[in-house]
């Protein structure tokens, strides 16, 4: 009967203390509403009248502000990663010529809520090119200086191993792989092209009926019908498309080797020489009367380098 006793006592004892521990613990976390009237101010650098989009730096001092924000998260819609800030943040974009942005602010408060607001600028970013490189392209002329393939030249065009490949060809700054012989493409409808560069950065490239490259390229950027013939070897093709004129502009990049190195940037269209899907002609070496190109496909192909030797073509 004792032993009940007890156990009965034990049991009432556990009870009144889990009653005890059960009891609510009352915390605050304060004003949990997400940030309100959010603003993102964007003052591009050297804006005017004449100049809308900039003087040509690139460089757009943000400032963000809302009511409860502690931090904002802010793609720059560049493709670079989004990332937190505080309230202001200089960014200087780094794309040539006049793009257009979508930038998306989140405004972070307590507790991780969050307002998110888009702002779209326009923005200008000029590469302070050597002039010299511009006087050699270009002859400082409004109408131009005019080149074309060195045809009679070993390795008019060539190939070679782009950046990042993951077989283990290291990346060159010359045609390594192989060097087209004199004349070696005659009937691809190359050899007749001509191409203009003026000092007002406007680019001509006369086709004389048809360029040459790879077809997928091609359907991609200037005509998805594709109208030509097959070029002879794997998808190369000899596209029918008539003479265009397109802008350019300048970028600059250290190559692996270490070197800076110029890079004439094409609006939409252009290029020189064998068609890769590249926009983007790097200046290797260039003369008053030579010129030698290399044009790597879109980053992340591990796709083929192409270059092309160019002349002067005689007034």
């Amino acid at each position: 009967m004792r032993t009940k006793i007890k156990t009965i006592a034990l049991i009432f004892a556990v009870i009144l203390l889990g009653f005890t521990s059960c009891k609510e613990d009352n915390y605050s976390l304060g004003d949990l509403s997400a940030p309100t009237d959010l603003t993102i101010t964007a003052d591009i650098a050297g804006k005017t009248d004449v100049l809308p989009n900039g003087d040509g730096s690139g460089i757009v001092n943000f400032t963000f502000n809302a009511k409860n924000a502690i931090s904002y998260k802010v793609d720059f819609g560049d493709g670079s990663a989004p990332k937190v800030y505080p309230a202001t943040k200089s960014k200087k974009y780094g794309k040539v010529g006049t793009k257009h942005y979508r930038v998306m602010v989140t405004a972070i408060g307590k507790g991780g809520s969050t307002t998110s607001l888009i702002k779209e600028i326009d923005v200008y970013y000029a590469f302070n090119v050597d002039p010299a490189i511009v006087t050699m392209l270009t002859g400082d002329s409004a109408t131009g200086k005019t080149w074309m393939i060195d045809s009679d030249l070993n390795g008019n065009l060539g190939l070679g191993p782009g950046p990042d490949r993951p077989d283990g060809n290291a990346e060159t700054f010359d045609a390594t792989w192989f060097k087209v012989g004199p004349n070696g493409k005659a009937g691809k409808g190359i050899y007749d092209d001509r191409y203009t560069f003026t000092n007002t950065k406007v680019y001509t490239h006369v086709t004389n009926g048809d360029l040459y490259g790879y077809k997928w390229a091609f359907a991609r950027d200037f005509d998805p019908a594709t109208p030509g013939v097959f070029g002879g070897y794997g998808s190369e093709w000899i596209l029918d498309y008539p003479d265009y004129t397109e802008g350019f502009d300048f970028d600059g990049e250290k190559g692996s080797d270490g070197v800076d190195r110029t890079i004439i940037t094409f609006e939409k269209l252009g290029y020189c020489g064998f068609f890769n899907g590249s926009h983007r002609m790097m200046i290797i070496e260039i003369t008053d009367t030579t010129m030698y190109l290399r044009a790597t496909s879109d980053p992340g192909t591990n796709d083929a380098t192409w270059y092309v030797r160019l002349k002067v073509v005689a007034p």
